[in-house]
């Protein structure tokens, strides 16, 4: 039987006898637009046909006669009766359950997809080399290009507190180095809206922007170095980030994300030349966005949907949660999307506390109670230097649970005699409040206590208006899927115990890690990915906590602990 090579995925697909091409593809997942429903009506069911002087014209009234000179062919009028090689239109949409799972990518893995089948494709056999990008018609130049070299591309997570660089071999797929660091606009402000109102200047804007390019381009020379790349080798880069962030990078007025009705200005879901963003990779090198659902939901959220297919069958009901300055929420139940978001503000991330830091060397990353004693465990077993986010939440659950802090998360009032002796040693008072030390100079003060109380309270309550907006109970969900930095080194009781997921819902839990990362390496390693997203997040609904009339009520519910999670969990 024939058999058809698709591209741009590379696939080979053996044809049926009598099977038409459109009946073919759907057959492997890959759908190709088709109003009419294959009756040949539509006239937008068209692939290109490499060998298509024997294949039949497909005439059509919407299908232009030079376009069928050049290969075009309706894919719902064609039986293949000979190998064929297609190429398929820049719209098509791969089937999300054939999509392959993964929790994580680390350095030297290769990228989890069915193949490599990256945007770029180099062609070196000549004196001036060029590259084909993605679906551009043309060939361009690679001016700056050596024999040696290999084609590369960069995964960017461009958060509003963190920033993360991950440089993959767009040859092999493989995962060549990861670099992060603070993102430098935290010094004009730690939350969205600074952000916004100080970059709504022409002044303001280009100095935002200078700020974040440089701290890029300083992590794409570390991940350079430390796998013996040279920048010139970068040929594609995709970013997720929220859309504050992307407009600032790309010099773009961010005054309407902070206005009704909060209109995004870049375009996402497409490519721009380098020189948009000021980064330092080959200068006819490609930046792809990622599409973004909302003003508040950008495109690292749609990055990491895209990684747990889950979120994309109906047939499941899932919720998203990303815990970090800006916490969003994705909710699928049962076919019906839905997506939110809400100020939760940069405790989760270690930030915005008197003893927070970042998951780095030093910081204490878990908390756990062995009888009376307090058992601290910090990243790369140092000295402690402060606390990160799952060591926020660990400590917490803890201090709720030993009677340190109540429900209202008020501390005891000293000399707190309910409380275990050696944990009480631990208890000091700083300007006239408790406080628990948890070294010799990191103290976890009450105003503490109140910012993860901020902002737990804002990511449960809107957990909680998109489970109403959707009608979907707790005991609907078959997971929760939690994204963020510190995800797999949280515990999903002490997560419930918290109250930043429902109760009952702990067995329930999945950790993504840098899910946005992970999705921005797959859309490097295969264009597909770009493809299928830019599709399917036409579909998810956006629902406005702010103008639900129970969210300051559920917020206000879930700022406290509840009576009973001061007594859940054993010594752990």
């Amino acid at each position: 039987m024939p058999r058809i090579n698709v591209q741009p995925i590379d696939i080979t697909i053996e044809a049926r006898e009598g099977e038409t091409l459109r009946d073919l593809l759907l057959r492997r997942g890959i759908n190709v637009e088709s109003p009419c429903n294959g009756n040949g009506l539509c006239g937008s069911c068209g692939v290109w046909v490499t060998e298509h002087e024997s294949v039949p014209y497909t005439p059509n009234e919407h299908v232009s006669e030079s376009d069928l000179e050049k290969g075009y062919r309706l894919t719902c009028m064609v039986v293949p009766d000979q190998d064929l090689t297609i190429k398929l239109p820049m719209n098509f949409v791969r089937d999300a359950k054939l999509f392959r799972e993964s929790q994580t990518i680390l350095e030297g893995e290769l990228a989890p997809t069915y193949r490599l089948v990256s945007a770029v494709k180099v062609l070196d056999d000549q004196a001036t080399p060029e590259f084909i990008y993605d679906n551009f018609p043309e060939t361009q130049a690679l001016n700056i290009w050596e024999d040696d070299y290999e084609p590369k591309g960069l995964a960017i997570d461009l958060g509003t507190t963190t920033i993360v660089v991950t440089l993959v071999s767009l040859k092999t797929g493989v995962v060549l180095a990861t670099a992060s660091r603070l993102n430098p606009q935290i010094k004009f402000g730690h939350d969205v809206m600074t952000r916004i109102q100080h970059g709504s200047t022409q002044e303001g804007l280009h100095e935002r922007a200078e700020a974040v390019r440089k701290g890029i381009n300083e992590l794409i020379h570390e991940v350079c170095v430390d796998s013996e790349s040279k920048r010139q080798e970068i040929l594609d880069v995709v970013i997720g980030g929220n859309t504050t962030m992307l407009q600032i990078l790309a010099e773009i007025d961010p005054a309407p994300l902070g206005e009704i009705p909060f209109t995004v200005d870049i375009k996402t879901g497409i490519s721009y030349p380098m020189k948009q963003f000021g980064i330092r990779i080959n200068p006819a090198g490609r930046v792809y966005i990622a599409p973004v659902v909302h003003a508040f939901i950008g495109s690292d959220i749609s990055a990491g949907l895209l990684i747990h297919s889950d979120f994309f069958d109906d047939t499941k009901s899932v919720l998203f949660v990303d815990v970090g300055t800006n916490g969003e929420i994705a909710l699928n139940f049962l076919g019906r999307r839905l997506a939110c978001s809400a100020a939760a503000g940069p405790a989760f991330e270690g930030m915005g506390l008197s003893c927070g830091m970042r998951a780095s060397f030093g910081a204490i990353e878990s908390v756990s109670a062995n009888g009376q004693n307090i058992l601290l465990s910090t990243v790369g077993n140092a000295p402690p230097r402060g606390i990160c986010g799952s060591g926020i939440v660990d400590l917490v659950a803890i201090l709720l649970r030993l009677g340190v802090i109540d429900h209202t998360g008020r501390y005891c009032s000293l000399p707190c005699g309910e409380v275990p002796g050696a944990v009480r040693s631990r208890l000091r008072e700083i300007e006239g409040q408790t406080a628990f030390m948890l070294g010799r100079d990191i103290a976890f003060t009450q105003r503490d206590v109140r910012q993860v109380q901020l902002a737990k309270g804002a990511v449960r309550a809107a957990i909680d208006v998109l489970m109403d907006e959707a009608g979907c109970r707790v005991e609907d969900l078959d997971s929760i899927i939690i994204a963020g930095g510190f995800g797999f080194y949280l515990d999903p009781v002490n997560l419930e115990n918290i109250g930043i997921i429902p109760k009952g819902t702990k067995d329930r839990v999945e950790f993504a890690g840098n899910a946005c990362r992970s999705g921005c390496v797959w859309m490097l390693t295969d264009i597909s990915y770009r493809r299928f997203l830019e599709t399917c997040i036409q579909d998810i609904e956006h629902v406005s906590v702010a103008q639900s009339p129970r969210f300051m009520e559920l917020y206000a519910e879930s700022m406290e602990f509840s009576e009973s999670e001061t007594e859940l969990t054993p010594d752990n």
